[in-house]
Formats: C-alpha cells, structure tokens, sequence
C-alpha cells in the first residue's frame, strides 16, 4: 500500500491480497501473522476475536462484492461464531472459510433491507441440507406494528419456502430447517445474548424507520462495534467505549453517488445524508468513538470510490482506518488489531462438524405422486 489510498491502488477484486489501510497492524502483535488468512493454516487463536467480512458492498451486489454481512469469531473453548446481517453473497464467502457448517446457528439482524437479509434462505434451507441440524437462531429489531418485526419477517419467510421445507421430510436436515426469533428493542439499549463468555448488546439507530439496531459484541475484555444502516448517532458513538474495532456504514459523497448511480444530485444528497453515512461524517463519528481500528464498511468498492472517499474521511479524522472490502479479516487482542485480506476456497464443500440436536421424530417422506410411476425413465 502507498502513502495514500487513491484511484490506481489495486482492490481486491484485482487480485490485490493488501487490505485497504495505512496502518495495517495497530499496536505490537505478541505473535506472527501471515501476510494474508489462509483458513486452513490459521485459525482463531484463545482469547482472540476474528472478525471477517462477508459482504462489504451495497444494495447492488455484483461478483466484487457481496451484500451486507459481517462474522466475529470468538476464542472461546467453543469457537462460537455469529454472522451480523446475512446479505447475497454472504454464505458463498463464508463457505471458502471451511467453518463448521453444523455451527452456522446465530444471527443478528441489524434491519430488515433485503440487501442485509438476502442470503437468509441460503442458510436456513440450503446449509440445513449441507450438514446442519440445529434452528437457525435470530435476534432482530421488533417494530413499531408486529407485521415490520423480525418475528413477522421470519414467519412469512418459512410460508414462502413451506414447498422448500416439505421437501425435507426424511431429510436429516430437516430439524434444521427452521428459525427461532428473539426481537430485540429498536428503541433502547438492551443486552440480548449471554453464553460461553460472550455477551452482546443492541442500540438504536437512525435509518428511515424506527426498526434499526446495531450491535457490539464483547469477549475477553475486547469489543467489536457494528453500525448496521445509520446516519450518525450518538447512540452509537456512546455503544463504542473502549471499543477495539468500529465497523460504520459509509456511502460515497453525493456528488461521487449521483454520479457512479445516474441519479439527480438532490436524490443522492438525501440517499447519502438522510439516509446514511457520508465520508466524512463517518470521520466525524470515528474520532468521536476513537477505537482502535475504525472500518468504512457498505461502500461500492471501485476505482472512482475509493480515492475521495478516503481523502474525505481524512478531514475529520487522523486515526487508523481500514475501507471493507469482502474478506478483509481483522484479528483483535489485547496487544494489537491486524488487518489482513483472507484467500478462501471458491470450490468448498461444507465442513460438518460434531451437533448435539435432539428433537421431534423426524417425518416421513412424502410418498411420491402417482403420475411418477409411469413418467420417470428408469433404463
């Protein structure tokens, strides 16, 4: 990486394996890392967080990168994991990962846009026939009316694959095949989850509606800040105290959106000023929450992007900052931050790890139509 991020520094999508950031380590790392992640060579080690982005693009998903979806790893005896939103791409990096898929079984929703939602089907449905037995556990915001909640979103969702979950009747993945829901508060802070070491609270944010949320996670005296969808906010800045790791949405500047969209530059200065986070309010909140690693998390990731948004973020804030592109990796200690890019395998197949699931008989297979019999070519 040069002395700035401009518009000839090589992406990701290029082949570059070099993060987006100046200062790739922050503090004195206590052990070597690799240049880059290699899953198989490098895991998770006691005590530490990983945190991995799955999808660091927009709404408009494209084979650069996924939509909206971040994992923390946890160093904990039981490697716990959870994903934060699930946008399209998400499960396809994740999968590169070669994480147990028997453990995909925790999700925070920060909103219900389908650019943070699309790739729930995949792991409900698919990765239930991939290997896991267990639900898929939800937290998400509730909502002003029960039908904008997550319990109402999750309910109509397992309606439109009700074909999808008959279909496993005799499958082994058939007990995991469904959700469970626990709404949380989109109008306080609340702690929402306690296990194994881990606990992680919500917060409200600003984004279009009452319905949104962001999440910090803390584990061993360490702390990751996920905004979500957020104009700034001083809920959220106040959720960063102490915080390691700051990863906020950030949307080009209006002018840089009309012109990269094709829109009127009074529709992008209300997408990106009433409904996001430009670069350099994003500065504005990074030096306000002062973590030890900020992230521009949500940005399209091009040529045209990169430099302004950099430079612009640079007039409010001075500190370390990374842009999120898919499978930038962040490793969190007590001694360092270490940004790297993560090489994952595009050809995986599912990890099937040890899972505990008791439940209900498993029911039978649906007995096949009986215009099969004379329909199917058996020689």
């Amino acid at each position: 990486m040069g002395a700035e991020i401009t518009d000839m520094t090589e992406l990701a999508f290029e082949g570059s394996s070099v993060p987006l950031t100046l200062t790739p380590v922050v503090g004195s790392p206590v052990r070597d890392y690799a240049p880059t992640v290699v899953p198989d060579e490098e895991r998770i080690g006691d005590g530490e967080i990983r945190v991995t982005i799955l999808g660091s693009g927009d709404p408009f998903t494209n084979k650069a990168q996924g939509s909206a979806s971040v994992l923390m790893e946890v160093g904990n005896p039981e490697r716990d994991f959870f994903f934060f939103d699930l946008g399209s791409g998400a499960v396809a990096n994740f999968n590169g990962l070669h994480l147990p898929v028997t453990a995909t079984t925790k999700v925070f929703l920060t909103h219900l846009h389908a650019d943070h939602v699309g790739d729930m089907p995949t792991l409900v449905w698919s990765l239930a026939k991939a290997g896991r037995r267990d639900p898929v556990e939800v937290w998400g915001p509730g909502g002003e009316v029960p039908e904008l909640g997550t319990r109402s979103y999750a309910e109509h969702l397992a309606l439109a694959h009700a074909w999808d979950t008959r279909s496993l009747n005799g499958h082994p993945g058939q007990s995991g095949a469904q959700m469970e829901v626990t709404e949380v508060p989109f109008a306080s802070t609340s702690t929402v989850y306690e296990r194994n070491g881990v606990r992680i609270s919500s917060f409200p944010v600003i984004h279009i509606l009452n319905g949104s949320v962001g999440y910090r996670l803390d584990y061993n005296g360490l702390s990751v800040v996920f905004s979500g969808d957020t104009r700034p906010s001083h809920t959220l800045v106040d959720a960063c105290d102490g915080a390691d790791l700051l990863i906020h949405e950030t949307f080009p500047s209006a002018g840089v959106f009309a012109q990269k969209a094709g829109v009127p530059l009074a529709f992008a200065e209300q997408v990106v000023n009433g409904v996001h986070t430009s670069p350099a309010a994003a500065g504005g909140v990074f030096a306000r929450a002062r973590a030890r690693m900020s992230v521009m998390w949500h940005l399209a990731v091009d040529h045209d992007t990169v430099g302004p948004v950099y430079a612009e973020m640079r007039t409010k804030y001075d500190g370390p900052v990374t842009i999120a592109q898919d499978l930038t990796t962040f490793t969190i200690t007590k001694e360092a931050v270490v940004t790297r890019q993560t090489i994952i395998d595009p050809f995986a197949w599912p990890v099937v790890g040890p899972t505990t699931i008791t439940g209900p008989p498993m029911n039978p297979p649906s007995p096949p139509p009986a215009w099969w019999a004379d329909a199917l070519i058996t020689d």
